[in-house]
């Protein structure tokens, strides 16, 4: 009787130290998603959700660190989440995730992903203010939208494409990650469309729009690798619009040898863009302001939580940077570390 006594208070031990460990370690996996080693660790007054297409590329880690320092001071939580080649979740799943744990806000990447705009609404009617970031979700109940617009983005890159059209140019590849049926219809497509006509002064160019929004990471590089595999529609100019396809197409340059031949229109400053922008391998490059986009929307969150207040756009500064642009960035890079004072 002695020993079976003895048995019970072993095992409801071992239960306790085993529900201590297993919540320990839960708590400190959050922890690490957030940022937070042992001596920062608090509770928080509020828990934002970021949800985004690659939330471990650098262009999102990027924001993500923005936004922590603009959350850490107002006593927010922010975790960052999305897809990854880990788990089968998508956007929709993690929203679904988010609006079930009641988040106190939720900052989306918004593609135009089927049931993302219904989740928002879904989430606005449960008193949790969405904040849509990069591109908007117009029709939706979301509080305000962080970034550039589409229409804005379209002229910009426009601008941009215009300027590398020459005699030589027969045609040009849109690559995008947007939720729609005709790329006709996408604002950007049509910008870049219009100003390269307007700069041939013709419409013999050939302009076509290609959607990898259904695409992983190990996809996406296969489908621009596929590119370049069919030589025959190898285009002249190569337009990326987001980190992940802009660093498979530098790639597929180097490995098909077709530097100086393709001209890509990038986007985003990681160190290999910028170094492959240098070397001549991507043309030019957008620079997104990931600073005003982590701040802003934070901002925008805790104005609408603490105040009521909802300001519908939120805009973010671009910029673009070829050879020269990066050159002249390292070298004030340099003096800065040599006069640090100044």
């Amino acid at each position: 009787m002695k020993k079976k006594s003895v048995c019970i208070l072993l095992i409801f031990a071992a239960v306790i130290v085993l529900t201590y460990v297993t919540g320990e370690s839960y708590y400190r996996g959050i922890s690490e998603k957030a940022g937070l080693d042992k001596q920062e660790e608090k509770i928080y007054k509020y828990q934002y959700d970021m949800i985004v297409d690659s939330p471990d590329s650098q262009f999102w880690q990027a924001v993500y660190d923005s936004a922590k320092k603009k959350a850490a001071p107002n006593n927010v939580l922010i975790e960052i989440m999305g897809p990854d080649r880990e788990t089968s979740y998508d956007k929709l799943d993690y929203m679904n995730m988010s609006i079930a744990a009641k988040a106190d806000g939720i900052i989306l990447q918004y593609n135009g992903e089927a049931g993302l705009e219904e989740a928002i609404n879904t989430a606005v009617r449960n008193g949790i203010p969405v904040v849509t970031v990069m591109s908007d979700a117009v029709h939706s109940r979301r509080q305000s939208f962080v970034g550039v617009s589409d229409y804005q983005l379209g002229m910009a890159y426009g601008e941009i494409v215009a300027k590398y059209v020459d005699e030589n140019t027969k045609k040009i590849l849109i690559l995008q990650k947007w939720d729609i049926d005709d790329m006709n219809e996408s604002q950007i497509y049509t910008q870049i469309s219009n100003a390269v006509k307007m700069a041939a002064g013709s419409e013999d160019i050939e302009i076509k729009g290609r959607n990898l929004l259904s695409t992983g990471t190990f996809e996406t590089e296969e489908a621009v690798t596929d590119i370049f595999q069919q030589k025959r529609n190898v285009p002249d100019i190569l337009v990326c619009m987001d980190e992940e396809t802009t660093e498979c197409a530098r790639q597929a340059i180097l490995d098909f040898n077709l530097a100086g031949k393709v001209k890509i229109i990038g986007y985003y400053t990681s160190e290999d863009i910028l170094a492959a922008v240098e070397k001549g391998v991507i043309s030019v490059t957008c620079d997104v302001d990931t600073t005003q986009l982590g701040q802003y929307s934070v901002e925008a969150v805790i104005s609408y939580i603490e105040d009521g207040r909802t300001n519908s756009f939120y805009n973010v500064d671009i910029n673009f940077l070829d050879r020269t642009a990066v050159k002249k960035m390292r070298r004030e890079a340099v003096t800065d570390e040599k006069d640090p004072l100044e």
